[in-house]
Parts: structure tokens; C-alpha cells; sequence
């Protein structure tokens, strides 16, 4: 056992970064994207180099077990085991040099960050893997991975040049292309080339190292190393040289082909593909190619699969890229994008120098194809990004779309199997077949050209008797890919799913195997277990803990399956979840088991949202899977103190990105607010959530002595002492109260009373058959609105209220303020203070549940308000007035959208020569609706509109007022500022409050609502004028 006092003093002063010795923490990591589990000893999160060879070296002089992980994204289970777990996605992110031809990155760098870096000097990193926007460069060396376009650019061994590493002994070494590889010249990139200028490069680092610094050329351990595995290929090559499969496209076991040379040993390319089991690597370098001058897609349907493998194969002459071929029930969850029916279909990619001569070779492939099979062209050659993209898309529809199911989903453990291109055809058939006879439908992703086969079953990994099939359909599997002459691991990684067949393809190289690793690891201490060496007193495959929770009549637990199906596994303790707090279809514990740990929501790509907080810190416990993992922990007793579980849920900020980007469209944000409520019923808020949870009383309250109250937030003194008794950032800008709130300016302008009704105004149609609660449109031929207002358009800028009523008067629409409504409860909704929160609910349903009977439009100047009512209300309150109105909010913009797309939106605007940089918030989207703001902007004369949707503000509500959330937060808004800092944009705007607090707080940019814009345009908000030209407040801003 480890003593974790013993070790963090041991390491006191010489290790930089976090160790976590905690039972979830250890949690968070038993997972990744393979349907295993094994809880880790530790996890250790280095800050650099010299920390991570410190712990090795500590790990080596005490044996004990170390395994390094990237994302956490490897289908096969390879950075899962009994040992300290060793995070470099974090800190070691750094892109360390570009050269003309080659890139020298570190090992936590994202796939498709370092492309996009590369894209800027015309070049990339040539293999695709599906995971690029998640996984690692670390990952992708270690598990040797390719793509789709393997047929044409070949693995990752391929491209890599050198390796900075870390041996057992915790010694650093590097190796490249020789068995004495020269370091690159000082102040030189690969060939002598001028290496580009890194900005992520702290002052005073070298950015032509590609190495870690101090390193030498050798080192005692390498040249011991290195030597030994000269003596050991040089003896053996005989048996390495004809013990290869008939594939050409496996990455089984240790790839030892290649590795002896003329030169000297490779040991660059001998690492690649180990799987962490023989270094642990800190720096790659890796040789790039120019960007392809032109890409053309196709999409082609096909009667049957049969048909569709036997084109494919045939395209092979024509020198395509990639060929994706997409199975009927793959293609079942596409057709919201319109495709017909088909048996099959190819996505087929080629490459040329130039588009005209990429298309001119897609077109004579599909003409060739016509004379010769049956098929359909789905979607003609392209070179378009539109086209291109939605071609793309529909393969991205059919990969990803069964995840959203309940029940059998696809379960990966058969899925990286190659044979020889010619017997693909036998090869699918005959897999049908053994899952005909185990009674199990599955799904084909195929890389037709290289016989790559990504076949997963469709299983309930919580149902035992499912649980029972998945060895003997790997065994019957691997069994018929062997015999054919192919791999039982062609893409995705030994690891744990495959290291049980390992001996049985190798054979003669195994003893082979053991001697490489008793050579690079003695003790044993790298990534036990995997390759070589399992195991025999564990499972072969350690199955993930079953989500179920329910007993038999008898009152047994149902039992799980063992390694092979025929014993049973650990039994999964009973769920002793509470009662949910909110209202759930389905028990909570259900949603989270949905998740199948893919890391898809680690992305950083600025076409995704998902997940801000991740974003800005790297860290796993950030990130919804940890989330989902942590609720299934819990189902175990004495997990984790109420504390670290709190901890995990405040990462979450509901902004509501992940449920609706993920594949799998888990609720993650409602889930992590179940969590907080039942810490709140349990143990109640402490003195600043207690404060945050009422920012709507205190906001009317500080209306009311507006002068006073701004007048003091503005002095230091009084936020020093702010943030020591609530946790309010003392460096926040908070916005300033009006005295004259919006209630009361409804009420001088008689907006607080309601027209008298008319017969007409009430008049129906046929019930609309999508609901019972929503009022049909002939309820509105008269236009009217209930306005609901909110708390920082009510108490901050009442002009934002005044606004709204101004344009829609102007455009014909009845306005109703209802007096009694109050704030949409927010913010203690998102502190789990449900109770608060629901009070406010109440009182505004019974506000606005009457009002849309008859007819009225419930209109959010707010989205975050609108989300309450329209989805969130509907999580706490489960009656019919609370439908009506969920039924019947919409958002202000989007409104004006709707008028505008009725023809009934006046654009009598004056000009205004101005360019807005407009921020889309995240709730705006978790609306679900379409993004109208910048369109109606647009609208005005001389207004140019960059549209900015580059991630989360940053702000999400009241989260980003806290002290301890302050760093966090504008970190997280950092691609929103760079984008509204563009030199063009003038002022800013968002239909967001908090948004637009943190816009204003990153940029120094006044911003506004849009309707602000827009009533200022009709000529009707002529007391905005003098706020664009008057700079903003420090601590306090208008």
C-alpha cells in the first residue's frame, strides 16, 4: 500500500505540480474510453520535465507501478492500471518549435491544435485520427495511430523523428532516426531551417530544443539500451523478418520491423507504439507535409455492404485518400440530412496539388465505378467547404448518432481489427455471422482500402447476460482475423482489450517482446501488464462497474459477468441513490451511466463550446466525463467526503454545452445540479453561496440606495472586505444599481395594466397537435407581449427594458409588464437552493401561466431568464401552468426574428457607421433556436456585425463573481476577448448581462443589449447617446 504522507514528504521541494492520493480523484482516472475500469494507486499532475522524472525515479527506487496518460481517449484501455497514474495533459501543452519540415511539440499538445498551428505555414501532421480534436500528440505516439487516409499517409511511426524520454531509472534521454542521433544545431530547426517563433514560449526558453533542456546527446541508460537492443534484433532478426502478418497495416505488439538499420538501432521508431510500457516520452519531434493543394469528397450509396466492400476495393487503383464505408444502420440516423435509402454507403477522399485536379480524379473514379457496380451518387465530387463539410458531417451523423440511445448502445472491444484487403468481403460475412449467433446486432465503419474493420456489437454493458457475450465474440472475432492473416490491433491500441491475443499473433516474437521490455523496464514499473506480461492473479478484462441498482424478485443482486462470460465478476454494489430533488424521466444515475467515457468533451476546438471550465484549466475533474464517472462512484460507500464532491459539481457552470454537443446528449449540467442540491439539503450554503443564491433581493435592494451602495462597491476598502466575507472578487467590475428602476418606469408609463381583452384576440384554431400548451398563432393576431424583465435590466440598466418596449410599440405589439413577477431564480437555482428557487418559480408561473391563455406572448429580455422558464421551471415544478408557460417563452431576439421573418418588422432605422463585435451566449443556444441578433443588427445601415462565437464568456452568471473563480473565469472568456479586442470593432454585443459584464471587464468595451442598438437606430433611445461617449467605471460600471 502507499503511504501517501511517506510519499509527499519524500517529494517535498523537489516535485512541481499535484498529487492526488484521494479515492475520486483516483476515480476520475479508473476510466477512459474503453468499457474497463481499474482504479489507479494515484494520480500525479507534473508541471514539467525535470517534476515527472523526479516521480519516475522515485517510482523505479520504490517499485511502484507508473503510467503515463494523455486524454484518456484509447478505446483498448492502455493508460488504465494499478499504479500512479501520471496526467501530462496538462501542463505539458506547449508547441516548442516549427521548423520548415519539422515540429517539436510536447506530449500533452492536442492533435488538432498542433494542426492549426501548422496550417499557418502551410503544412500538417499527415495521419488523421477520428479523436484529433480530443486526443494527444503523447497518445497518438504511444499507441503508433493512423486514420481514415492510412491507405495513403501511412502510421505515426512514419513521422517521428526524435523523442525526448524518460527511462525507468527516471534518467531523460533522447533518441531519433541513428542510434546516436545529432541534436539539432543551436538556434536550428530540422535541415538547418529557421525554426518559427512560438508565442506560447515563456522569456528566456529556447524554442530550438527538441529535447528537454540540459539533456545530452546520450546518456549512461540509452547507450546501455540501445546496445542491448542491437544485440537483441541483430540476433532474432531472422524470425522478425518473416514473422509479419499479411496486413501491412498492423500496429500489434512491439513494431520491431524497420527498427535495425545500416545506421544503427531506431529506438525513436521502437518506441512508438509501446504504449508507454518501455519510456515514458516528454518531447516528439515530428517531420510534417505541405498542406494538400486540393480535397475533394464524394459520398456513394450502395444496394448492399457486400456492394459497397467490392467498389471500394476497387477504388484502390485510383489512388484515393480515404474511403470510409458506413453500414445500413450507421446510415439509419442520418436522414435528417436528407440521404435516401441505402445498403451502404462510401465517403471517398482525394488529394491533388491543385482542387481542379483533385475533382477531375474524383470524377473518374465514380465514372469508372459506374460502368463496373450498381450505385448511387449521393453527393457529387466536391471541393466546396459546404458540400465538403456536409459530407463530413454525414459521416460524423452515422459515427456518432447511436450514442444518443438508451439501452444496447456500440461497445468497443472488437473494433480494431485489419485483414488483408483482397478477403474483406469473407471477412465481413463471416463476422455477421458469429453475431447471428450471439444474437447481437452490431455496426461496420470500414477504411476500405486498407481493410481496417471497426465492427461494434450492440450491447447493455449493464445487463449481465450482454455482459457475458463480449469474450466469446472476441475470441471468435480475433480468431477468424488471425486466420485470415490479419491483426487483432490495426489502429487504436493493444492495451488491455487486446494484450490477451497478443501471444497468439506474435507467437514466435513473444519471448522477443519479454526480452525488449526486460531490457527497457527490469522492474516492471512502465504500464504493467500491456503487450507482455498480464497479469495472471487479475482479470483479463477488469469490466466497468455495472450502473443497474434494481434486485430480483428473490431480492438477490444481479450478477455480473467474469473475464470470459462462464464466472462472474465482482458484483456491483446496490445503488443507494436518494431521492431525486429535481424531476427526472429516468433515475439520475441512469443518465450518468450513459456516458461511455469517449473524452469527446475535452475538446478545445472553437467550433465546439463544451466545457469552459476544462477549457481554461486542462483539468480531468473539469471535464463532464469526470463528472458522469464521479455520480457512479458514489454509488459506493465512503467515495468521497462531501467536500470533494461539492469540488467536482462547482466546476460545472450549467451553461449546457455538453448536453447538447455531446453524441450521447447526457444532461451533465442538471446532473451536476441535482448533485448540488442534495449537498445543499444535506449541509446548506456557506456565507457566500448563501449571498450569490439571493442575487436577486439584493440586487432590489441595492436599487433602492443606489448612490450609497455604488458609492461604496467603488472604494477598495469596502471589496477587500467584500470579497473576505462573500467570496466576491475584489478585482471584479460590478455593474452599477439604478435608482430608478424598470418597474418603476413601467409603471410611470402605465405598461403595468393590462388592455382590456377583446373576443378576437382570443379566437382559435384547430389545438395544435404538438402540444396541448401552446397557444396557436391565431392567438396573436393582435400582437402582444407579457415582457419578462429579470434582475439586471429591472435594477442595473433599466435602459435595457425601456429599449425593448420602445421597438416592439414601435413594430406593433401590445406590452404588458405583469408587477408582480420577480427574479426567474438563477441564481440559487444554480447554487442547489431549490427551495429559493422554486419560490421564485411559483410566484412566476402564477404570473405568467394566465397570461399566456390568453394569448400573450411571455417575452425574456434575458436568455438565461428564458431558459428557466422554457426548460429549467420544468426540472422543479411538474404541473400544467408550468407547461403553458415553458410552452410560451420565448427570447426578445429571437422574437424580433420571427417578426422579421414575418415581414412585420419595421427597418425605418437611421445609419450608424459603426462595426458591433457580438457575442453569442451560451444560453442563448441551449435555447435551442436560431441565433437573430446578428441579422437584425445587420439591418441597421452602416452596421457591421462580427458575429463571435469563439467559446463561453467565461462569466456564467454569479460563478464568475467569486474570488476563487476570478482567474478561472477570464481564462475561460480569453477567445471572446481576442476577438472583440480586434482594432475594427468599436463596441460590443450580447443579449447575455453577465456576458456582457465580462465583455466589457476583458476589453474595456462599453457593450450593450441589441435591442438597445436597435431602439437607438429607430431614433427612439436617444439617452444612450451619451454612453458611447463616456469610458467605463473601474470597479463599478454602468
Amino acid at each position: 500500500m502507499l503511504d501517501p504522507k511517506q510519499i509527499t514528504d519524500d517529494l517535498r521541494g523537489q516535485f512541481r505540480g499535484r498529487l492526488h492520493f484521494d479515492r475520486l480523484t483516483r476515480g476520475l482516472y479508473s476510466t477512459d474510453a474503453s468499457p474497463f475500469q481499474i482504479e489507479p494507486l494515484a494520480v500525479a499532475v507534473p508541471e514539467d520535465p525535470e517534476s515527472l522524472a523526479t516521480l519516475v525515479r522515485y517510482c523505479h527506487d520504490h517499485t511502484i507501478a507508473a503510467v503515463p496518460r494523455g486524454a484518456g481517449t484509447g478505446l483498448a484501455g492502455e493508460s488504465l492500471g494499478p499504479a500512479v497514474v501520471l496526467d501530462l495533459s496538462v501542463h505539458f501543452r506547449r508547441v516548442l518549435a516549427i521548423g520548415a519540415d519539422t515540429v517539436t511539440v510536447q506530449p500533452g499538445v492536442v492533435l488538432n491544435d498542433l494542426n492549426a498551428e501548422l496550417a499557418k505555414i502551410g503544412r500538417r501532421f499527415a495521419p488523421d485520427p477520428a479523436s484529433g480534436a480530443t486526443c494527444t500528440v503523447g497518445g497518438v505516439v504511444a499507441t503508433n495511430a493512423s486514420g481514415g487516409n492510412a491507405f495513403h499517409h501511412g502510421y505515426t511511426r512514419d513521422y517521428v523523428a526524435g523523442l525526448g524520454v524518460i527511462w525507468d531509472s527516471g534518467e531523460a534521454g533522447q533518441v531519433g532516426s541513428g542510434e546516436r542521433p545529432a541534436p539539432l544545431p543551436e538556434g536550428r530547426g530540422e535541415k538547418d531551417e529557421e525554426p518559427t517563433p512560438n508565442p506560447s514560449l515563456k522569456g528566456g526558453e529556447r524554442s530550438d530544443s527538441p529535447f528537454p533542456s540540459g539533456t545530452g546527446v546520450g546518456s549512461s541508460r540509452t547507450d546501455t539500451i540501445s546496445q542491448e537492443v542491437t544485440a537483441l534484433l541483430t540476433r532474432h532478426s531472422e524470425r522478425i523478418a518473416v514473422s509479419r502478418t499479411r496486413t501491412p497495416f498492423d500496429r500489434c505488439g512491439y513494431q520491431l520491423h524497420g527498427v535495425l538499420t545500416a545506421a544503427g538501432v531506431n529506438l525513436a521508431k521502437l518506441l512508438v507504439g509501446s504504449e508507454g510500457t518501455l519510456a515514458i516520452t516528454t518531447e516528439i519531434v515530428l517531420r510534417t507535409v505541405p498542406l494538400a493543394g486540393g480535397t475533394c469528397l464524394t459520398l456513394l450509396g450502395f444496394p448492399t455492404l457486400d456492394a459497397a466492400v467490392r467498389a471500394g476495393l476497387a477504388l484502390r487503383q485510383f489512388g484515393p485518400v480515404a474511403c470510409d464505408l458506413l453500414d445500413r444502420r450507421l446510415l439509419s440516423v442520418t436522414r435528417n440530412v436528407g440521404l435516401p435509402t441505402v445498403g451502404a454507403a462510401l465517403v471517398v477522399a482525394f488529394e491533388a496539388d491543385t482542387e481542379r485536379e483533385a475533382k477531375e480524379r474524383a470524377w473518374g473514379a465514380v465514372e469508372a465505378l459506374r460502368r463496373e457496380h450498381i450505385l448511387r451518387v449521393l453527393a457529387e465530387p466536391t471541393c466546396e467547404p459546404d458540400g465538403s463539410a456536409h459530407i463530413r458531417g454525414v459521416r460524423d451523423a452515422a459515427v456518432s448518432g447511436l450514442y444518443g440511445s438508451g439501452g444496447q448502445r456500440p461497445v468497443a472491444f472488437i473494433e480494431d481489427v485489419g485483414v488483408p484487403a483482397d478477403v474483406l468481403p469473407d471477412f465481413l460475412t463471416r463476422v455477421q455471422d458469429v453475431l447471428k449467433r450471439f444474437e447481437v446486432s452490431g455496426t461496420f465503419l470500414v477504411h476500405a482500402l486498407t481493410g481496417q474493420v471497426h465492427t461494434r456489437p450492440l450491447l447493455d454493458l449493464n445487463d449481465p447476460t450482454d455482459r457475458a457475450k463480449l469474450w466469446p465474440i472476441a475470441e471468435a472475432v480475433h480468431g477468424l482475423a488471425l486466420a485470415l492473416g490479419g491483426t487483432v490491433s490495426t489502429q487504436h491500441g493493444t492495451g488491455i482489450a487486446r494484450t490477451p491475443w497478443v501471444d497468439q499473433q506474435c507467437g514466435p516474437l513473444v519471448p522477443v517482446f519479454r526480452e525488449l521490455k526486460r531490457i527497457f523496464d527490469p522492474k516492471g514499473i512502465l504500464n504493467p501488464g500491456k503487450i507482455v506480461g498480464p497479469d495472471p492473479s487479475r482479470e483479463a478484462w477488469p469490466l466497468r462497474t455495472e450502473v443497474r441498482g434494481q434486485r430480483s424478485e428473490d431480492g438477490e443482486q444481479n450478477p455480473g459477468s467474469g473475464t470470459n462470460g462462464s464466472a462472474p465478476a465482482e458484483q456491483s454494489p446496490e445503488l443507494r441513490a436518494p431521492t431525486p430533488l429535481l424531476m427526472w424521466p429516468s433515475p439520475p444515475i441512469a443518465e450518468a451511466g450513459r456516458c461511455n467515457g469517449c473524452g469527446d468533451c475535452r475538446t478545445r476546438t472553437p467550433s465546439a463550446r463544451m466545457c469552459p471550465t476544462f477549457r481554461a484549466t486542462g483539468n480531468e475533474a473539469a471535464t463532464p466525463r469526470a463528472m458522469a464517472n464521479m455520480l457512479r462512484l458514489l454509488t459506493a460507500p465512503d467515495t468521497a467526503t462531501p467536500e470533494e464532491v461539492r469540488a467536482v459539481a462547482e466546476w460545472c457552470v450549467n451553461c449546457k454545452m455538453c448536453r447538447d454537443e455531446c453524441d450521447a446528449k447526457i444532461d451533465i449540467p442538471k446532473l451536476m445540479l441535482e448533485t448540488k442540491a442534495k449537498h445543499h439539503a444535506d449541509h446548506g450554503l456557506d456565507r457566500g453561496e448563501w449571498t450569490l443564491a439571493r442575487a436577486e433581493w439584493l440586487a432590489s435592494v441595492g436599487s433602492n440606495f443606489a448612490p450609497l451602495v455604488n458609492g461604496l462597491l467603488a472604494r477598495k476598502s469596502v471589496r477587500w472586505l467584500t470579497e473576505k466575507l462573500f467570496g466576491i472578487s475584489r478585482h471584479r467590475q460590478l455593474p452599477a444599481f439604478a435608482l430608478r428602476n424598470f418597474f418603476r418606469r413601467a409603471r410611470g408609463a402605465g405598461l403595468t395594466k393590462k388592455r382590456t381583452p377583446r373576443t378576437e384576440d382570443y379566437k382559435r384554431d384547430r389545438p395544435d397537435p404538438l402540444s396541448e400548451f401552446r397557444i396557436s398563432p391565431s392567438a396573436h393576431r393582435t400582437p402582444k407581449v407579457a415582457l419578462f424583465v429579470d434582475v439586471f435590466a429591472a435594477y442595473s440598466d433599466p435602459l435595457i427594458g425601456t429599449a425593448a418596449v420602445a421597438v416592439l410599440q414601435h413594430n406593433g405589439i401590445e406590452v404588458y409588464v405583469p408587477p408582480r413577477q420577480v427574479g426567474s431564480g438563477v441564481s440559487a437555482y444554480a447554487r442547489g437552493d431549490l427551495d429559493t428557487a422554486r419560490e421564485f418559480a411559483l410566484r412566476n408561473v402564477r404570473v405568467f401561466a394566465d397570461l399566456a391563455r390568453e394569448g400573450y406572448r411571455i417575452v425574456s429580455l434575458e436568455p438565461t431568464a428564458a431558459l428557466m422558464l422554457a426548460q429549467d421551471y420544468l426540472d422543479i415544478l411538474d404541473d400544467p401552468d408550468t407547461a403553458a408557460v415553458a410552452a410560451n417563452t420565448v427570447e426578445l431576439s429571437t422574437y424580433l426574428g420571427e417578426l422579421h421573418a414575418a415581414k412585420r418588422l419595421r427597418t425605418d432605422f437611421r445609419r450608424l457607421d459603426v462595426t458591433l463585435g457580438h457575442h453569442i451566449p451560451c444560453h442563448l443556444k441551449a435555447l435551442r433556436g436560431p441565433i437573430q441578433s446578428p441579422g437584425l443588427l445587420a439591418l441597421v445601415p452602416g452596421v457591421r456585425v462580427h458575429t463571435i462565437d469563439a467559446g463561453c464568456s467565461g462569466m456564467a452568471g454569479t460563478w464568475g463573481l467569486k474570488a476563487e473563480n476570478y482567474a478561472t473565469s477570464m481564462a475561460a472568456g480569453a477567445g471572446m476577448f481576442a476577438e472583440l479586442n480586434r482594432p475594427r470593432v468599436l463596441f460590443g454585443s450580447t443579449e447575455c448581462s453577465a456576458c456582457r459584464l465580462q465583455m466589457q471587464e476583458g476589453s474595456g468595451k462599453r457593450t450593450l443589449h441589441p435591442v438597445q442598438y436597435l431602439a437607438y437606430a429607430y431614433g427612439l433611445l436617444p439617452e444612450l447617446e451619451p454612453r458611447f461617449h463616456r469610458p467605463l467605471g473601474g470597479l463599478v460600471s454602468d
